[in-house]
This record gives C-alpha cells, structure tokens and sequence, in this order.
C-alpha cells in the first residue's frame, strides 16, 4: 500500500533561515529584508541577528511569516574576533522560537555582542547574569539544551567555515537541523554544499534534519542561494513551526521536490526537471536515475533493502543546483 512520505499538504512555502539586519552586522532593516525577500517569492524569513532574539512578527502578513530566532557563537577564545584569529574555532547556533512571541535570549552573554547598544540591551529579556558559554561538547551541549527547554530549536551553522570536524560536531546532542549549503560562505569561496557533516549525524543514530541558509548581510551577493520549502497547510506560525519540526521540507539551490512516497519497499519520487536523481542510505549502498539523450527525468522509482536502515534523496539538474529530501528511516514505515 502506498505511503506518502512527504509532499501530503496541502501548500508549498519557500523559506531563508539564516538573514542579518541592520540590528547586527547587515545592511536592511528588517523592513527592507522583507521587501527584498517578499519581491523573490519567498514567504517565510528567519531574521537570525546575532546575540539577541527579536520578534519581528509586526513584518507578518497573509503571505509572508517572519520566525522568531537569533544567531549566537560559542568561540575558543570569547573575546577575540574571527577576523583577527582565522584559526580560531567556533560553533555558531540558530536558536529558532517555537512561539512566535518567545524573544527570551536563554544563552545571552554580553562579551558576545558586539551589535547592541547597552541602553538597548536592557530592554532584553535574559537570565539576572550572563550565560556562561564554554566551547567544547560539554558547554555546546548545555546551550542547546538550555535553549531547548526555554522553547527553542537548534540548528548548527556552517560547520566547515566554524573549522569544525567530526571529533568537535560527532558529541553534539540535541540539534534539530545543520546547514548543508550556506550562501555566504559560499559566495566567499571557502565552503561549498557539505552533506557530509548530514550524514556523519544519520549514521550515529542521531535524527536530525538538513537545513540551509543565505546567512546574507547584503554587502555582497549573499542572498537567494538556496532555501527550504515547507510543505505545510497553512501559512501560519504554529503550522510552519510543525512542519519544520516533523521534517515536512526539504532544502535546495533550484530544483524542487513534489512528493515522495513508498510502496512495500519501493520508494517513488516525483520533482521537478532533473540530471539524475539519487538515492543514498546508511550505508555504501545507493542508486542513481540519470537523464538520458537531452531529455529530462522528473520521476525514479527506486528498490530498498531491510538493511539501508534510513535514505533520503537528492536532485540534481543540469546547472549544477540540487535539492535534497530529509532522510526516512525505514523502521518507521516496513512493520
């Protein structure tokens, strides 16, 4: 019997989950931001500012959503600057509210904002003293967890620009998302799509979805490199929120992914024009549907076995742009 593993709503919703505003280190207004993006058929943005959460839902309409959520950094040397110590490691976070109305900064520490005015800073709501922030798996793990408990989910950024691997990342717990493909850093040419760092949590058991983001603070061409698209019924908060956190979308450079579903242990895709289609699994085992004499394929049908344990899919067409699907672990639909 057919099982539809996404693509069952009703509506599709393009998406940035990373953006800067003139309230850190970008160059709009958040105003400004949601003209820009609005203009480019995007109608959800996460205005992820640095060290502080801000509210920006006085942006909302009926056709475009703003994300409660902020950016804060966890560095092995708290007050020195990235762009002084390149060698530096770091763990950036985007803290994303479950609540749209939730602008409470968990983690907030002072030696970290280098974008607020001190008047304005204490108009924030934080604890009565700063959040100690210790890099390493132990103090990381304790910010996403706070940040957990106080109604947030957690993405981590950019890993390779972070000059993060595995021994620093594999310990992390409790994330729900990481970016796979980040715009700036790319635009910067330094680091490209990595789903490698994706795959590095599946395959310890750790279910945790694929993200992207512009991460633009416009002073370059830092915007509209990739996005999520939210398979939700509603344009609304607490939908959008559901959706992100139950894994209904999927992130890209271009292509776009209508439905994926199984049947037995036959799995169906359907998307728009592709080069070829993959499918990759938990372990070496992976298959490819390639567009064949010029022309386009825009479905592939692929045969699963009990050992493949979770896959997912990635589209690729013939400029170079690939979206991807969040993974399905198999254990969750062969009884």
């Amino acid at each position: 019997m057919k099982k539809l593993l996404f693509g069952g709503k009703c509506n599709f919703y393009k998406g940035n989950m990373h953006c800067h505003s003139n309230l850190s280190d970008g160059r709009l207004s958040p105003e400004e931001l949601k003209d820009y993006y609005k203009s480019h058929g995007y109608s959800i943005l996460a205005i992820t500012d640095h060290e502080h959460i801000n509210n920006n839902s006085y942006l909302d309409d009926e056709n475009f959503l703003t994300i409660t959520s902020c950016e804060i950094a966890i560095k092995q040397f708290p007050n020195m600057s990235t762009g002084v110590n390149r060698d530096m490691k770091v763990c950036h976070l985007n803290l994303y509210a479950k609540e749209q109305s939730n602008d409470y900064n968990a983690c907030y520490n002072e030696v970290y904002d280098h974008f607020s005015a001190k008047e304005r800073r204490v108009a924030f709501r934080r604890p009565d003293k700063d959040f100690e922030r210790v890099y390493g798996v132990e103090g990381i793990n304790e910010i996403i967890k706070t940040a957990n408990e106080n109604g947030f989910f957690v993405a981590y950024n950019h890993p390779r620009w972070s000059l993060e691997n595995y021994g620093n990342y594999g310990g992390y717990e409790g994330l729900w998302g990481v970016e796979i493909f980040n715009t700036s850093c790319n635009v910067g040419g330094l680091y490209e799509y990595d789903i490698n760092v994706l795959d590095d949590f599946l395959r310890d058991g750790k279910r945790i979805f694929a993200s992207s983001g512009d991460d633009n603070h416009n002073n370059k061409k830092d915007s509209f490199g990739t996005f999520v698209m939210v398979n939700a019924d509603k344009l609304e908060y607490s939908e959008i929120i559901s959706s992100l956190l139950n894994g209904d979308f999927y992130t890209s450079t271009g292509p776009q992914i209508y439905e994926i579903s199984v049947d037995g242990m036959t799995v169906n895709v359907k998307c728009s024009d592709a080069l070829k289609i993959n499918l990759t699994t938990k372990g070496r085992r992976a298959m490819t549907i390639n567009a064949e004499n010029g022309i386009n394929v825009n479905e592939a049908t692929f045969n699963l076995m009990d050992t493949d344990g979770y896959f997912r899919i990635s589209v690729l067409d013939e400029k170079g742009r690939r979206a991807d699907s969040q993974s399905f672990w198999l254990e969750d639909f062969i009884k």
